[in-house]
């Protein structure tokens, strides 16, 4: 009997560690730190084979969070980020700065991580210790299987938050990292720090605002995919139909990771020819099905996106 209850236990146990164990509760408590602190500092961001560096000024007061990014070399960017409302700030003769793709505040979107959810699809285990930016710091990895990359967290030891990451393909490579070189946690932010420089002086910006997020519903689309990556599920979804053609968007997330598809244009006769860019780990695969433009861009492997496309099938629209 004694020996009945011990295995129902340990089985209760078991079943229960992804989201009990102590790398998930490091991981929910940075979460709260990176949510709930105040902190300025610099820290690099690289990408495949480019590397920039930023400056971050972060104030958390009465739950509100704003902070104020900006880019130390090439193009000169600010980024001030309150709540939903997000504006670049470029200063005059940097027309080109407006094709680049926004840089991310990588610290502070942890606190919207759903890690219920990516326990589902990633195994968390602690690899050992690091100093980052003269801070003692604990390693979280987070591995999945071949479809998705892999993420790796450093910890600062006594608050949990966060100092490093990196993503990694399935053979090891990093392909992309975050990691501070100063850093103040905890600091007194002064409201005349998260005034940008360029407020005044610039003549370019781009103001975003984050949308309420709808139920995604693709029941009418016209494509249809037969095989997603486990765990990934429909998280964004767009559609309209005119004289050019049909336009489709389909954005999916497994909590962690996400990629996109749009499906474009008419259906024309084409060769069979793709094109795949990669930055970092970003991948984007072009390619045609059925005379249709299709695009799919992501955090996933090359081998993830071909595999999307191969089952991706597209049904002519009825006049």
């Amino acid at each position: 009997m004694r020996s009945y209850l011990y295995l129902s236990v340990l089985l209760a146990l078991v079943g229960a560690a992804p989201v009990q164990a102590m790398e998930w509760q490091w991981l929910n408590a940075m979460r709260q730190a990176v949510q709930d602190t105040s902190y300025r500092g610099d820290y690099i961001h690289r990408r495949g084979d480019q590397t920039n560096a930023y400056s971050i000024v972060h104030r958390f007061d009465q739950g509100q969070a704003v902070e104020l990014l900006r880019q130390l070399d090439g193009d000169m960017l600010e980024i001030l980020r309150d709540g939903l409302r997000t504006v670049c700030y470029f200063p005059d003769g940097s027309e080109a700065a407006l094709t680049h793709a926004v840089p991310a505040a990588p610290f502070s979107q942890v606190a919207e991580l759903d890690l219920q959810r990516i326990g589902e699809n990633y195994h968390a285990h602690a690899s050992g210790e690091q100093r980052v930016a003269g801070f003692n710091a604990r390693i979280i990895e987070l591995k999945g299987d071949e479809w998705r990359y892999s993420q790796r967290f450093w910890l600062e030891t006594e608050s949990n938050f966060l100092l490093q990451s990196e993503l990694i393909d399935p053979s090891g490579v990093i392909l992309e990292q975050f990691r501070f070189t100063r850093l103040e946690i905890g600091a007194t932010i002064e409201a005349a720090e998260l005034v940008p420089s360029l407020k005044d002086s610039a003549v370019l910006q781009q103001v975003a605002f984050r949308p309420p997020v709808d139920v995604p519903n693709d029941a009418d689309y016209n494509s249809q995919l037969d095989w997603l990556p486990v765990g990934f599920s429909l998280a964004h979804s767009e559609a309209h139909q005119d004289s050019t053609g049909i336009y489709e968007q389909r954005t999916f997330s497994d909590g962690l990771a996400s990629f996109s598809v749009f499906i474009e244009g008419l259906a024309l006769p084409a060769a069979d020819q793709s094109a795949l860019a990669k930055m970092g780990a970003t991948t984007a695969l072009m390619t045609s099905v059925s005379g249709y433009s299709v695009t799919i861009i992501g955090e996933i492997p090359v081998m993830t996106a071909k595999k999307i496309a191969q089952m991706l099938s597209i049904a002519t629209p009825a006049l």
